[in-house]
């Protein structure tokens, strides 16, 4: 079913947004399956993390896979015809493990890092498939003080402190390489903010260590760093201790970097910056007043208290806003705007007419402490609509700088009843993606993750949402099942209408504690699956993918 209606200025989040809210007590009815997950070996969870995937079933997603080397699926795998477009691999990056036996992780986004790959074949309508955790010092270290056997924390991460406080003084948080593969410079990336990039072998997923971009980058790397069309790639980061503040910089297709520049902040507090939008001459940054308080910094950066737990709310401070010029990293403006909280971008884009930036950005519906009290502790974590976005448009005027407007991009939805009210408007999102024929420029759909409130507990829904009109498609998926962000891969040349392609995504089945590749028609997300290749293992919940054409092997 579609729906439309007009658009409507942004309000507060009202009761209507809240009816969005589950059970804490577990799911229910439909949704309440059971999840084999190992009952012996390696991988079989601890008595209080079943019960917690037992009241939860997307919580089985959590659990950790383990190496699996790269091999061809069986035949019956693939059901359904894999498209001739798609010779070539999709990569998932995410946390391959948040526990280490007994002992969790004090945050999602701690998580060891983990790569999963299936490479395509058309031809025979056959596919390989495997994962691999991703071998970062911080792995080979905790490995090496007996790993998940040893119920214990040995290497302090960004939120999480290591079990001994010598493990802690004066070491700054390691780079667990957990969010986003990326291509560049003929080589195959896990990015993360937490340290460099790692290499990882395109087609085996060895890791290959790390990739050094230059002695002159006195920086972090982003997760999201963007790569221009004529593969220029800009990053942006934490300043390298004993600085403190925020650099950006440029680097060339070859992977020599050109150009860092500091970026300018509204105050002298630390802070974390995890995405970025990217139109045809300018990057747009948006800074919540999520910051780092100057008392706790030195306890924060010696070692003495967690990293991450350490930052607070400044409900007092604006959100700021830097706009740059890609050409030379120059600030264009930077100014205040409305308090708001945001993790990612959808894009971003000029119009000459009346010399506006536009700016498409997740803005989170509910308070910002609560949904960092989730991830840090994903077995616990109860998910409703105030811990996800509605997808807006902040309109910027490039000659003054000030924000024109906000709006969501389609209006959000009231209530959220399965197949009910959850396809009246915009779902409670993440994840928003765009086709590549659409960077630059005014997208005409932009593809989301969505939570339909329907009893799920988790991401349930893929939905396309149609910028221009105001209008939505919604897929919302069978109980106990649960997609990935989607990746959108055109049919042709990428020259054409934003919806000419597939939408591929991982999706975990919590019924059998294994995992599918799915493939949509992204003209037609509501219809018929155009193929399913299942995995014989699950792939952890992973944040972010790419694919790439003709590299499978």
């Amino acid at each position: 079913a579609r729906a439309s209606s007009s658009r409507r200025r942004v309000v507060a989040p009202s009761s209507s947004r809240r009816d969005l809210r589950v059970s804490s007590s577990g799911a229910r009815g439909e949704h309440a399956v059971t999840v084999p997950l190992p009952s012996s070996g390696p991988h079989a969870p601890p008595s209080d993390v079943r019960d917690a995937v037992n009241a939860w079933p997307w919580r089985g997603g959590l659990e950790p896979c383990g190496d699996v080397d790269v091999a061809p699926l069986p035949a019956d795998a693939v059901e359904g015809v894999i498209p001739p477009e798609l010779a070539g691999s999709l990569y998932r990056v995410g946390p391959g493990r948040i526990r280490l036996g007994t002992k969790k992780y004090a945050h999602w986004f701690d998580g060891d890092g983990f790569i999963f790959a299936i490479h395509l074949d058309p031809a025979t309508n056959t596919a390989r498939a495997g994962a691999k955790m991703v071998r970062t010092e911080r792995y080979e270290r905790q490995e090496a003080r007996g790993g998940a056997a040893a119920n214990a924390v040995s290497v302090r991460g960004a939120w999480t402190q290591a079990d001994s406080v010598f493990d802690n003084v004066f070491a700054f948080p390691t780079n667990p390489g957990n969010t986003s593969p990326m291509f560049h410079a003929g080589s195959l990336l896990v990015l993360c903010e937490g340290g460099a990039p790692y290499e990882v072998d395109a087609t085996s997923l060895r890791t290959k260590g790390v990739k050094v971009f230059g002695s002159n980058l006195p920086m972090g790397f982003s997760a999201h760093a963007k790569r221009d069309a004529d593969g220029t790639l800009y990053t942006w980061g934490l300043a390298k201790p004993p600085a403190i503040g925020m650099s950006v910089a440029k680097i060339t297709k070859d992977g020599a970097v050109e150009k860092v520049v500091p970026l300018p902040l509204n105050g002298p507090e630390m802070t974390l910056m995890h995405d970025a939008a990217m139109s045809e001459n300018y990057l747009a940054f948006i800074v919540p007043p999520w910051k780092l308080p100057m008392g706790a910094m030195a306890g924060a950066l010696s070692g003495a208290g967690s990293f991450g737990h350490a930052f607070r709310w400044a409900e007092e401070d604006a959100a700021w806003m830097v706009i740059m010029r890609k050409s030379d990293l120059s600030v264009v403006h930077a100014t205040e705007i409305p308090r708001m909280s945001t993790y990612h971008f959808a894009t971003a884009y000029e119009r000459e007419s009346d010399g506006t930036l536009h700016v498409l950005v997740n803005r989170l519906i509910g308070p910002r402490p609560e949904l960092e009290r989730n991830f840090s502790d994903m077995y616990a974590a109860v998910w409703s609509a105030p811990g996800y976005n509605t997808l807006c448009d902040y309109v910027v005027d490039l000659k003054s700088g000030k924000l024109l407007s906000s709006e969501p991009v389609v209006p959000p939805t009231v209530g959220g009843a399965r197949g009910g009210d959850a396809r009246s408007g915009q779902l409670p999102m993440e994840f928003p993606v765009i086709a590549r024929a659409a960077r630059g420029r005014a997208p005409e759909y932009v593809y989301t993750l969505g939570f339909s409130g329907g009893g799920a507990g988790y991401f349930d829904a893929i939905q396309k949402l149609h910028v221009g009109s105001g209008t939505h498609a919604t897929r919302i998926s069978p109980p106990g099942t649960f997609p990935s962000e989607v990746e959108f891969v055109p049919r042709g040349d990428g020259s054409g209408n934003e919806d000419d392609g597939y939408l591929l995504y991982v999706e975990y089945d919590a019924n059998a504690h294994k995992s599918s590749v799915v493939i949509l028609d992204a003209k037609d997300v509501e219809g018929d699956v155009v193929a399913r290749i299942r995995l014989p293992f699950h792939v952890p919940h992973t944040f972010h993918g790419t694919y790439r054409a003709n590299a499978a092997r």
